[in-house]
């Protein structure tokens, strides 16, 4: 699964997830982080023998990555094609800063929208979106340029998705 930033009105304000130290990782974590990247479906059971530790230890460790942050989710890849959303877009948005809030709240009301990060430079956003047709990213674009400039780009192919290598 590939490794996204999430944008959400609380990610904006101090994480205490964030506020901490890194968490040490042994061997046996890299290797169960990197598994579960891989095949996040797998059982217990079958990541324990995969890694090489009894059930209770592999529990016992995917608990822990979970409760100090370092597994944030599981979710389903999905191929947008399949489910009717053919075209995808990269919209860049350059705004003040006081509409950063705005947009946040936005782009959490707008379904199309599927990963939005918050960058350095002459934008402030840059959106992944997806849509059954051009009417639709015309709709988002439209709604999007509310309060900036926005700079659209249709994405022809994605050849690489890569999980985060934890070594």
């Amino acid at each position: 699964m590939a490794s996204h930033w999430l944008l959400t009105p609380a990610s904006l304000k101090s994480s205490p997830r964030h506020d901490k130290k890194p968490m040490q990782l042994d061997k046996k974590d890299r290797l169960i982080i990197n598994a579960l990247q891989q095949d996040a479906r797998q059982s217990l059971a079958a990541l324990g023998r995969r890694i090489g530790l009894s059930q209770p230890a592999i529990s016992e460790r995917v608990k822990r990555l979970e409760e100090s942050g370092v597994i944030v989710r599981y979710a389903a890849k999905i191929n947008l094609k399949a489910i009717g959303l053919g075209l995808q877009a990269v919209i860049r948005i350059r705004t003040t800063h006081a509409y950063i809030q705005h947009y946040v709240e936005k782009f959490q009301s707008i379904p199309e929208v599927l990963d939005v990060v918050r960058v350095t430079g002459e934008d402030c956003f840059v959106v992944h979106c997806a849509f059954a047709d051009p009417a639709d990213l015309e709709r988002v674009v439209d709604a999007l340029a509310s309060h900036g400039s926005v700079s659209t780009a249709l994405v022809l192919s994605h050849p690489v998705t890569k999980a985060a290598y934890v070594d």
